[in-house]
């Protein structure tokens, strides 16, 4: 049996195995779940503004820009990737 993940508290989290979005709470030291099934509004955030940036990416000629870019673009896929765990 695979063991239970502990979600990460006061931030939305992706739970593969509900497959909705989890917000955890805690009150008096207990766990209050909340379940939504559309992302939330910062994974909506976090998409557009990686569109925008990979946008500008294909569009640049200049290598420092589009270092600059990449880097923000992976600063913002580890924002996602924290979501998911």
């Amino acid at each position: 049996m695979r063991p239970l993940r502990t979600f990460t508290i006061d931030r939305w989290n992706w739970s593969e195995r509900a497959g909705k979005w989890v917000y955890v709470t805690l009150k008096n030291g207990k766990r209050k779940y909340s379940y939504q099934l559309e992302p939330p509004q910062e994974f909506i955030d976090l998409t557009m503004k990686m569109k925008s940036i990979n946008e500008k990416l294909m569009n640049s000629q200049d290598q420092n820009t589009k270092e600059t870019l990449f880097k923000e673009l992976q600063k913002l896929a580890k924002q996602m990737q924290r979501m998911g765990r």
